[in-house]
């Protein structure tokens, strides 16, 4: 019996473009799925009726496969290029075609996955029958034509995948200084915020551990005097220094004394290239009105991250939908009388959700409005705080489309104050002590503001 290949398909250098013309009529379509190195491109009339499948291995047969556009495109057959966003893998053939003046859409990758048992009954997907979904795809839902980014977005982007690993980095040295703080000098968490103060970064390099600070407290007191520039209180570098006499912590080792100083060291040096890269970021925020006015709501970084892998808000036709291309946006699973809980769809770039939800926590504790309403929340209430904050992105999300816009950030715009506890600043100037100090979230690892001192 004949074996069914409804997926085959054949080699570029192989195939006869001549029997594929008479196949085809204006306006075909070639959906390409995308990967590392083994590409397959679906051939298909304009109604997504797929007439050959063509695989091809990137970059050494890509110039034969851009050949067979252009031949497709000088028959006057008008090739749309179909793909779908994934990765940088498609970037370089996006491009090539581009030069070609060879148009190219994007379709969802989460289209073409729904979109796998419908075609065939069948719910594995393999590239050629991607490749064939992405044609019938291409005629069902509308998809975008796609442009070449600005070098300044493509700028702002190189910088921020600079700027990621760098903090993944210092939140993982981070994540060890708490370990070694907490078995050796637990007093010292409670005398010195670490992740909003340098000068123990400096003490701990020049006398790594409690004991080595109790034996030399003069300099110690010196180290900590010098390193905060005088901001930090004499008591404080009192407190700090007694500490390490009294500490209950386990005496360290000489190994656990060297690796507590490298610690140190290193979240310094990677404290510095953040500020650096962070510099950077700001003084391009400052070159655009838009994204200066979104930097004074949300702070250069988070703002690059929405520029540099998003777009301008002001590109969104509505503030839905700069929510939606944030992956902020709410999905619901429910069933007769099974109520499922709402969450957000966390499409679209997650750096972006990261730095926002930074900015939503800098939010909580510099505007007693927005703390006023995070607090009310019943999430909250119910010690699901992370809700809560995911809450304050999607309220901030919205308002940077107005901001982009020329609007002026007010919170009171976001919340009804008239359900809160405090007052609107437009009708007051300042706000009682008691909302600044007990408006404070509790941030998360990670989640520290700007580092000051």
């Amino acid at each position: 019996m004949k074996r069914k290949r409804t997926y085959g398909s054949v080699e570029v250098d192989k195939m006869e473009l001549d029997a594929v013309l008479k196949l085809l009529a204006v306006g075909c379509i070639v959906a390409v799925d995308v990967a590392k190195s083994k590409f397959v491109a679906a051939m298909a009339t304009a109604a997504g009726e797929v007439v050959r499948l063509v695989r091809f291995e990137h970059p050494r047969q890509t110039g034969l496969f851009l050949r067979l556009l252009v031949a497709l495109r000088d028959a006057k057959l008008e090739p749309r290029v179909t793909m779908e966003p994934t990765g940088t893998y498609g970037d370089a053939l996006r491009y090539q075609c581009h030069r070609l003046q060879l148009p190219v859409h994007m379709a969802s990758p989460k289209h073409t996955h729904d979109l796998a048992e419908v075609l065939d009954g069948v719910p594995s997907m393999h590239d050629p029958k991607a490749a064939v979904a992405l044609a019938r795809l291409a005629v069902i839902r509308p998809t975008k034509r796609w442009e070449p980014d600005s070098d300044a977005k493509r700028d702002l982007r190189a910088l921020l995948d600079r700027r990621a690993p760098v903090s993944r980095t210092q939140t993982l040295y981070y994540g060890l200084l708490e370990g070694m703080v907490a078995r050796h000098w637990p007093e010292l968490d409670a005398l010195l915020d670490v992740r909003s103060q340098r000068s123990w970064m400096t003490l701990l390099q020049r006398l790594p551990g409690p004991q080595a600070v109790a034996a030399s407290p003069d300099e110690a007191t010196e180290v900590l005097r010098q390193a905060s520039r005088g901001s930090l209180p004499q008591e404080s570098i009192s407190a700090v220094v007694e500490s390490a006499s009294t500490t209950l912590g386990v005496p360290m080792t000489h190994e656990e004394r060297l690796t507590l100083g490298v610690i140190a060291q290193s979240i310094e040096r990677e404290t510095r290239q953040l500020d650096a890269l962070d510099k950077q970021l700001g003084e391009l925020c400052r070159l655009d009105p838009e994204m200066a006015r979104m930097a004074a709501v949300v702070g250069p970084a988070c703002t690059a991250a929405i520029v540099g892998y998003i777009g301008l808000p002001s590109s969104f036709a509505n503030a839905g939908a700069l929510e939606k291309a944030m992956g902020l946006n709410l999905r619901e699973r429910s069933s007769g009388e099974k109520k499922g809980r709402l969450s957000i769809t966390k499409r679209g770039p997650g750096q972006v959700r990261k730095l926002l939800y930074l900015a939503a926590l800098r939010r909580l504790m510099s505007d007693p409005v927005t703390a006023a309403w995070y607090e009310g929340r019943a999430a909250c209430r119910r010690d699901m705080k992370g809700a809560a904050v995911v809450a304050v992105m999607r309220k901030l999300a919205r308002a940077l489309w107005h901001v982009a816009r020329g609007s002026a950030f007010d919170s009171t715009k976001l919340f009804d104050t008239r359900r809160l506890e405090v007052k609107s600043p437009r009708t007051r100037a300042g706000f009682p002590a008691r909302h600044r100090s007990s408006r404070t979230p509790t941030i998360h690892p990670g989640g520290a503001p700007q580092l000051t001192e």
